[in-house]
């Protein structure tokens, strides 16, 4: 069993948050850093003391050193280092979307899979303690049959540089921020997504290639229907819950905190404010990344897991463009 992991976070624009929780891990992690920015790289080495840093990722998959790699790269770049990293022997951790098309989803999942190393994909939301609550609730019944899951993922975000671009980002807001919303809408609707039916469109950032708001409305294989929106393009989003989850027997909500009403239970009879840990989600997914390695565990957010997320995101694409619904599952 691995005591300490060598972990090298790559990309330290998203990725360095990612880099201050491993920072808090010591106990569990020797933490590397790559930037091919070194002004970026000297900055978060001064601020993070790292072990080591490197200015070309090739001189991270070399080092005995390192034993995972958390990428936190542009879209098109996520398969390709997956392949990377999984030639290397390397344990592998993207940011989300997991790729750009399934095809490319596949070849990472083969590629980690015939290595024998583990791979994640970094889906903050699937560690939110709301959410995870919330489906706690949902597991129990308390909401009887659940039939509708609504999920909202809005603000304004100026977005630039290669996500402008559809063939570096693989779309627009959908595949970007919005997967956060798909991926919450298939964990609390509690079942795989079997029909798609979708609008995207461009409204507010005119520079983007791509969408910068979503609607999406899904059916799921155990009969229960769910939407979300989801969008860069929102002047002033207003007081908006993230998520509804309505039953047969009551409902449940995030609107700065956790609500529930249930007519299964005196306790939430009106609804009623849970209590829920504040805890960093970006934190409990780096944990989880690391306790897989040591443990060797199954990460709950594993190649396969992101690969339905990304799913859903092209079934979208696929209904906007088609002004039709699309069934699932989609062909690679």
């Amino acid at each position: 069993m691995v005591e300490r992991v060598g972990v090298c976070v790559v990309g330290l624009g998203m990725g360095y948050h990612h880099a201050e929780c491993y920072s808090q891990m010591k106990d569990k992690v020797r933490l590397y850093l790559c930037d091919i920015d070194e002004a970026r790289l000297n900055k978060a080495r001064d601020k993070l003391q790292p072990e080591g840093v490197f200015t070309d990722m090739e001189e991270a998959l070399a080092s005995n050193e390192v034993q995972a790699i958390d990428a936190a790269l542009p879209h098109s770049l996520h398969a390709p280092t997956a392949l990377r990293a999984a030639k290397a022997g390397k344990h592998f951790m993207t940011e989300k979307p997991i790729a750009r098309t399934l095809m490319e989803a596949d070849r990472m999942i083969k590629a980690t899979e015939k290595a024998g190393v583990k791979f994640m994909v970094a889906e903050n939301q699937r560690f939110w303690p709301t959410a995870n609550r919330a489906r706690e609730f949902i597991g129990k019944g308390m909401l009887g049959k659940v039939f509708l899951v609504r999920v909202y993922e809005l603000w304004l975000d100026r977005v630039g540089g290669w996500r402008l671009q559809r063939k570096y980002s693989g779309g627009g807001n959908l595949i970007d921020s919005g997967v956060h919303a798909v991926d919450t809408l298939r964990l609390l609707g509690g079942s795989d997504v079997t029909g798609v039916y979708a609008h995207a469109r461009r409204e507010v950032l005119l520079n983007l290639q791509g969408e910068d708001t979503a609607f999406v409305s899904v059916k799921y294989e155990n009969g229960a229907m769910g939407d979300l929106i989801t969008s860069w393009g929102i002047q002033h989003s207003g007081p908006q819950a993230r998520f509804y989850v309505y039953g047969s027997e009551g409902a449940l909500w995030e609107f700065n905190g956790l609500y529930v009403q249930s007519n299964k239970s005196e306790e939430f009879k009106v609804p009623t404010r849970v209590d829920v840990p504040d805890q960093d989600d970006f934190f409990l997914e780096t944990e989880h990344f690391i306790d897989c390695i040591i443990n060797d565990k199954r990460p709950i957010m594993d190649g396969r897991e992101g690969r339905k997320d990304l799913e859903v995101v092209l079934a979208a694409y696929k209904s906007a463009k088609t002004g039709r619904p699309v069934k699932l599952p989609l062909r690679s």
